[in-house]
């Protein structure tokens, strides 16, 4: 059976000779797999599609006997501006790419989740370059889409990470924040521009922290290295 859909690239790895198979989050199906040639064409390699956080239309047929699919037709989303050759906005991309990658397990359709992610792409994409706070906002209003928005108190002596909430009493155990990184967490989700370099690798630290804690642990991410040195 053919079906068509919309997705976002969130990872790819080499099969064989000429073929890739790509982690993708539809539209339609939640994450999904896909197989794909990479051989040269005389237009492209279907492989030039599968780049972190690409955009793309695909028709694909789907299978009863596995859960990778293999594509038929493919294209950009037309709706949705092409990859773009600046350096902050790639770093970005695959930052985003692989976070997600590690984040999303789900394989069912999410709406809310997939309209977020495109929408958060096409602003990338129309970006002539990345706002050096841009992966730190978007981890941040994720966390919504996620359900695991922390509760703050601006005002508040701690923050305990495992329970998500604000506390008077410093917790027993080591995941918490004090009251400069609540006020620092804070300033870094409404006014994001006001951080410096510092700040923002603090903040994104907190960040990923927070979701390693709520998430249940959070890999490695190989690419924070790399944004670490684009906005030095």
């Amino acid at each position: 059976m053919l079906t068509t859909s919309k997705g976002i690239v969130l990872q790819s790895i080499k099969y064989g000779e000429n073929s890739l198979i790509s982690h993708v989050l539809s539209e339609e199906k939640g994450l999904i797999s896909l197989i794909s040639s990479n051989r040269k064409s005389k237009k492209n390699k279907q492989g030039n599609f599968f780049q972190p956080l690409s955009a793309i239309q695909f028709v694909y047929y789907v299978s009863s006997k596995s859960n990778i699919h293999r594509v038929k037709e493919l294209s950009y989303n037309n709706k949705i501006a092409l990859p773009s050759d600046d350096i902050s906005i790639n770093a970005i991309r695959f930052f985003v790419a692989e976070f997600l990658s590690k984040v999303i397990k789900e394989e069912e359709q999410n709406f809310s989740l997939y309209h977020y992610i495109e929408a958060k792409v096409q602003e990338l994409n129309s970006q002539k370059s990345a706002p050096p706070y841009f992966h730190i906002s978007f981890l941040i209003e994720l966390m919504d889409i996620l359900g695991i928005q922390p509760n703050l108190e601006e005002d508040a002596l701690y923050f305990d990470l495992e329970e998500g909430e604000c506390c008077a009493q410093k917790p027993t155990h080591p995941n918490f924040y004090d009251q400069k990184e609540i006020e620092l967490y804070t300033i870094g989700e409404l006014n994001p521009w006001q951080l410096k370099k510092t700040e923002r690798n603090k903040l994104l630290n907190m960040v990923l922290n927070y979701y390693s804690v709520q998430l249940g642990g959070l890999p490695n991410i190989k690419s924070k290295a790399v944004l670490e040195v684009i906005f030095e």
